[in-house]
């Protein structure tokens, strides 16, 4: 039987290339539908993903608490467990499917409050509501009650797989109707429109063709005892709760727009969202990959053993986070001047809150897969109702003023200030008993500092490099790379799970024992060099900027010189530094150097820390 790490790594690998499937396939249609039907077809489709991502909250977040209900049975190999779970599953989705249904009907006659203007001339705006409105029905009338076995038996891959696959086709089929009937605008919508409930149909087919093959063993009989349905009903009211404020977060943004500032203002606004939240999948796949992993890890370890993995896989979640946000600082621009044109651009004001956007909703996103796997939805449950109302609020009182960029900062706010810290007081209250939440609370904050100083870096130095079109595009993505992976090893290395996070992706990757050690040596050497130069550097440009205030600089400067050369570098020790870098790199650096005491400061806690667990143990 497959490990629990070797089913995480599989279904990472297949998460990230179905991903990318999935993300060029949604790239060709958005350009496709941009160019021939325009920004306002864009908005409409947008604005439908909305409002039925909204109208899906009446799933009541079943399938996660579904999904944890049979990671225990699945792990003993209780079919008949697994058989009763499977039979009230498709018995919940079909009542789902009903009350869906009512609701759509009911709202149906609001929708053109919501599309005041910019509707196209020839479109029955409800007509391709109940389109849309039945493709997603049908999902839930016919066989995706089984995509739980997949998941909860760590087959997070096939899922992706079957997924992956009906959507290239689902593309295909829209790409052709848009090309052949693109003189008809309406008709060519219209029948883009109708390839999904198609592919839907074809979709959950194969998915009961396959489980059946895959798993023969369960079928839709039994019944689950009474005390594990008043389980699930605790757990889905929680985890409903949780599902409003994820839905509204992302949903309300759109219908906000598009009610305020209109169709068009929502189509140029999804543009960007498209590419944030195109990569925002990859990184919720390989969460998701992992979630199976962690709920068995939790069924059969102790909270040491998960609390140890969980700071394993903060630290590389948060790289990775951190990456993609210096690479959105330097390239998104780039990327919609290359693909739509500047016409389409935001300020780039605006497109630091996407890069803000993008990280606040990552940031606590592995304190949320522990959340999910220990099924802490009930204990979760007062939070999402706050973060919604308040969300809201924001929405409408801050897009009167300034319009996009409200919108999005009420929900940063959000995320930030209300799920970062109340959500993660959740998880340390009931599960992480133990441990501080000041300490991974602090954490946090070092990764955001660390975060900014990389994007401001990136930033900077691509604006000083005047290039264009695709070289440009090409040489802040690797400026971005270089950045980001330096300034995030050399603040990383201070903590104490760093070795362990570097050694647990080298296992992924499969290196062998030999080459890890070597590995972390030259990771936590070239951290150290990186370190002291900032540290140099900041300090004779700070020397610069306030020379009139008598400190001793000069002891400071040879301390730091003496380190350099300690660890064979002696270039920091020669020469007046601040000659020899670009005006425009040295306020970063210079923001850096301000980073050295939180650089101590972290490090004593840390020893702190370490010699008060000793004294317990003793």
């Amino acid at each position: 039987m497959a490990s629990r790490t070797q089913h995480a790594k599989r279904n990472i690998i297949t998460s990230v290339v179905n991903k990318l499937v999935i993300m060029l396939t949604n790239f060709v249609m958005r350009t496709v539908l941009i160019y021939y039907l325009g920004n306002v077809y864009l908005g409409l489709d947008s604005l439908f993903t909305s409002i039925l991502q909204i109208l899906a909250l009446s799933e009541l977040g079943i399938s996660s608490a579904m999904v944890y209900s049979m990671y225990k049975p699945l792990a003993e190999n209780d079919t008949a467990t697994v058989c009763a779970l499977l039979k009230l599953y498709r018995t919940v989705y079909r009542w789902i499917a009903g009350v869906m249904t009512a609701l759509g009907l009911a709202i149906m006659p609001f929708l053109h409050i919501i599309v005041k203007k910019d509707l196209p001339d020839g479109l029955s705006l409800y007509l391709l509501f109940l389109i849309n409105l039945g493709n997603t029905v049908l999902s839930y009338l016919m066989f995706s009650y089984r995509s739980s076995l997949f998941t909860a038996g760590q087959r997070y891959s096939t899922n992706n797989n079957i997924y992956s696959i009906f959507k290239v086709g689902t593309t295909v089929l829209q790409i052709a109707a848009i090309a052949v009937f693109h003189n008809h605008q309406y008709l060519a919508y219209y029948l883009y429109s109708l390839a999904l409930p198609v592919t839907t149909i074809l979709k959950n087919l194969a998915l009961y063709v396959l489980s059946n093959k895959m798993y023969p063993q369960f079928r839709c009989e039994g019944s689950v005892p009474k005390a594990e349905i008043e389980n699930i009903k605790k757990r889905v009211a929680g985890m409903f709760l949780h599902k409003v404020s994820f839905v509204f977060r992302n949903s309300l943004d759109s219908i906000v727009i598009s009610a305020f500032l209109g169709l068009e203002i929502l189509g140029q606004y999804n543009s960007y969202y498209f590419i944030i939240n195109a990569i925002s999948g990859i990184m919720i796949l390989v969460s998701n990959s992992v979630t199976a992993s962690v709920g068995n890890s939790i069924v059969v370890e102790n909270k040491e053993k998960n609390y140890a993995d969980f700071n394993k896989i903060q630290l590389l979640y948060m790289w990775l986070t951190s990456w993609l946000t210096v690479g959105f600082a330097g390239c998104l621009q780039q990327f919609i001047k290359l693909w739509l044109g500047e016409k389409m651009m935001f300020g780039d004001g605006i497109m630091v809150i996407f890069c803000i956007y993008f990280f606040s909703t990552h940031f606590s996103r592995v304190c949320h897969i522990y959340r999910d796997a220990a099924g802490l939805w009930w204990q979760d449950r007062y939070r999402p109702i706050v973060e919604t109302f308040v969300n809201l609020s924001l929405n409408i009182l801050l897009v009167r003023f300034i319009g996009v960029s409200g919108v999005m900062l009420s929900t940063i706010f959000c995320i930030v200030f209300i799920e970062g810290t109340w959500g993660t007081r959740i998880l340390f209250k009931h599960y992480f008993t133990g441990e501080k939440q000041s300490k991974y609370m602090l954490k946090l904050l070092w990764t955001w500092i660390i975060t900014a100083v990389a994007g401001a870096i990136c930033y900077f130095i691509c604006k000083t490099i005047k290039l264009d079109g695709i070289p440009a595009f090409i040489a802040y993505g690797i400026i971005a790379t270089v950045t980001a992976n330096i300034v995030y090893a050399a603040g990383s290395s201070i903590l104490p799970e760093f070795k362990p996070a570097v050694n647990f992706a080298l296992k992924l990757a499969g290196i062998k024992k030999a080459k890890k050690k070597t590995i972390y040596n030259g990771l936590k050497q070239f951290a150290n060099l990186f370190k002291i130069s900032f540290a140099v550097i900041g300090v004779v440009i700070f020397e610069e900027r306030v020379h009139s205030v008598k400190i001793d600089f000069i002891r400071i400067k040879i301390a730091l010189n003496d380190m350099a050369q300690a660890v064979n570098n002696p270039v920091f020790g020669v020469g007046n530094i601040s000659e020899t870098v670009p005006a425009v790199v040295k306020i970063p650096f210079f923001v850096m150097s301000l980073m050295v005491p939180v650089f101590i400061i972290l490090k004593k806690y840390h020893r702190l820390s370490h010699i008060s667990v000793v004294k317990e143990n003793a």
